[in-house]
C-alpha cells in the first residue's frame, strides 16, 4: 500500500509541477527578453550566400602573408588572430574606441590582457593603417 501512495504522490506533484510550468511560461506570441522579431519577407536575393560567405571567410585561419589591420578591424576579424579570443579582441576594440588608433605594435601593449608574448605571436599577422574605424 505505501508504494502505491508514493506513486500517487509522486504523479500529483509531476502534474502540479507542470501546471505551474505552463501557467509561469510567456506566452508563445512574446519573444523572451529584448529580442524583436523581424519580417522575413524583406529579404535581398543572395543575402544568405553572402552571410555565408563571410563566415567561411572568419572562421578560417590566416593564411600565410595575410594581415589584419588592428586600427581598423571588428571584433570577429581580430579574433582569427591566434591566441586572441572573443573577449580580449573586445577589448582591444573598445581601447582603440577610447583612445585612437594604435598605429603601432608597442601602443596595442596598453591594452590589458596584452604582453609580449602575445605580442610576439601576433607579430607576423597585424598591420596599422593609422587610421581609425568607421563607426555606422
Amino acid at each position: 500500500m505505501d508504494d502505491r501512495r508514493a506513486a500517487l504522490l509522486l504523479a500529483c506533484l509531476a502534474l502540479a509541477g507542470g501546471g505551474v510550468r505552463y501557467l509561469l511560461s510567456p506566452s508563445p506570441g512574446t519573444p523572451p527578453g529584448d529580442v524583436r522579431l523581424q519580417s522575413s519577407t524583406v529579404s535581398r536575393p543572395g543575402a544568405l550566400r553572402d552571410v555565408a560567405n563571410r563566415a567561411a571567410h572568419l572562421a578560417r585561419p590566416l593564411m600565410p602573408g595575410e594581415r589584419i589591420d588592428l586600427d581598423r578591424a571588428d571584433v570577429s576579424e581580430i579574433t582569427r588572430l591566434p591566441r586572441i579570443g572573443p573577449g580580449l579582441a573586445q577589448r582591444i576594440v573598445a581601447w582603440r574606441a577610447q583612445h585612437g588608433p594604435f598605429g603601432s605594435l608597442s601602443r596595442l601593449d596598453s591594452v590589458s590582457g596584452v604582453g609580449p608574448k602575445l605580442l610576439d605571436a601576433i607579430l607576423p599577422y597585424v598591420s596599422f593603417s593609422g587610421v581609425s574605424a568607421t563607426k555606422p
